[in-house]
């Protein structure tokens, strides 16, 4: 009996994963559901009121993070890191955001962010 539940489970989890359909972590829904361009004014709001220039880059990286973004490593100083982030908004529709950080190394200097909206 637990034998054909955990198969079961093993066969509902194995079909979400392969069916294609990733949806966005639930911190980026409602930017996402904003639009590319309201949802990227949103987003960038967001950010620098909780990160304004001059603190640590580190809260930041992992916010993103959480939020679903993948980041390179640091960047050199001078240059923007950049963090990418894709998910399906409908059946037709993939957004995608990027989120530029200018730093110098440790401190951020800005946010820039934008969102765009391509046929799945």
């Amino acid at each position: 009996m637990i034998g054909a539940l955990l198969l079961l489970a093993a066969l509902v989890g194995g079909a979400q994963l392969f069916s294609g359909s990733w949806t966005a972590p639930f911190e980026m829904t409602r930017y996402i559901k904003a639009g590319p361009r309201q949802g990227a004014r949103t987003l960038e709001r967001d950010l620098l009121a909780a990160h304004p220039p001059g603190s640590s880059m580190g809260p930041v990286y992992a916010v993103l993070q959480r939020m679903g973004f993948a980041c390179g490593g640091l960047a050199a100083p001078g240059l923007p890191e950049t963090c990418r982030f894709r998910a399906r908004r409908s059946e037709r529709e993939v957004l995608s955001a990027q989120v530029d950080l200018r730093h110098d190394g440790l401190v951020l200097q800005s946010i820039a962010v934008r969102m765009d909206v391509a046929p799945n």
